[in-house]
């Protein structure tokens, strides 16, 4: 009986180790499959030809697509860009200034006051930016939410909102809301003569719009699924590539700065358009092609 248990113990013993073992070779399996493709995007990344262009061109798409340029971020992220624009421009600042960015706007230890708090949550705001915590901490003005809720700035992010002349609970109440409690909002607002074009809603009901703009993709399909035809609404022109070039030369003709940063505030549906993939894909493509196109000419009225 006893020689029969140690047998038994040792079959036990052998099939539980040998599981273990199996298990352990996958998992050392698994990890060297995902180091070697780890190193060689890495690789890729650090053989890649830099150039004084391709650094810009890199960071400007970085900031196009919302993301920190801040050093200690890039540091982390990107570290081959991070180090192709220190060596090509002296510091990181050169770099990121020299691709019309101002860098103040960009650093994580920026010196925000209450002030400069206040004046940039209007302007979001104006400009129809989801101002949601979550949303604005997942965005480039991270480091200013930090800075607000700080004891000896507002404390929170709700009081930065109020201290900034706007209501929380309006920014904050559509985002529990599913998609038939949106559609029936913007039905309302049609029965009771609304205007839904984009422009306006930014303006009178950005937090409606912004969440339509999550859920459905853009504001258009929201107001569609709605049962409303779109085109009877909308206020804003159809964009060509003809209609952007135009509004580039007649920009330009007047003398305006055409910088990336000030388009985007100034005009920006002209920027948005401009840099639509089926367009031109970015500002500075945009206007190497206004810099292709002949300038129409001025005719004058006899």
């Amino acid at each position: 009986m006893k020689s029969h248990m140690l047998r038994i113990s040792k079959i036990y013993h052998y099939t539980t180790v040998k599981s273990i073992f199996d298990d352990y070779l996958c998992v050392w399996h698994g990890i060297r499959l995902y180091s070697n493709k780890t190193n060689n995007i890495m690789s890729n990344l650090r053989n890649k030809s830099w150039s004084k262009e391709l650094v810009i061109e890199e960071i400007r798409a970085w900031h196009e697509a919302a993301k920190p340029l801040y050093s200690h971020y890039m540091r982390q992220n990107f570290q081959e860009l991070l180090a192709a624009g220190i060596r090509y421009y002296g510091t990181w600042r050169n770099a990121v200034e020299a691709a019309n960015i101002p860098y103040d706007s960009v650093r994580k230890y920026r010196d925000w006051s209450k002030e400069r708090i206040i004046e940039t949550i209007q302007r979001l705001q104006k400009d129809g930016v989801d101002l949601s915590f979550r949303s604005m901490m997942l965005s480039k003005y991270a480091p200013m939410v930090y800075a607000a809720i700080r004891p000896n700035h507002f404390g929170s992010w709700k009081d930065a909102l109020t201290a900034a002349g706007l209501a929380p609970e309006e920014i904050y109440r559509y985002r529990s809301w599913d998609d038939d409690s949106i559609l029936s909002a913007i039905r309302r607002l049609k029965e009771e003569g609304a205007d839904l074009s984009s422009k306006k809603m930014d303006e009178t009901s950005n937090p409606l719009i912004a969440t339509a703009r999550r859920r459905f993709g853009n504001w258009g399909t929201a107001v569609e699924r709605a049962g409303i035809n779109y085109n009877e609404v909308r206020r804003r022109r159809r964009w060509t590539r003809e209609l952007v070039i135009q509004e580039i030369q007649q920009l330009r003709a007047s003398g305006a700065d055409l910088r990336s940063g000030e388009i985007r505030h100034q005009h920006p549906a002209l920027f948005a358009a401009a840099c639509k993939p089926r367009f031109f894909g970015s500002w500075t493509k945009a206007l190497q092609a206004v810099e292709e196109t002949p300038a129409p000419v001025a005719t004058s009225v006899a």
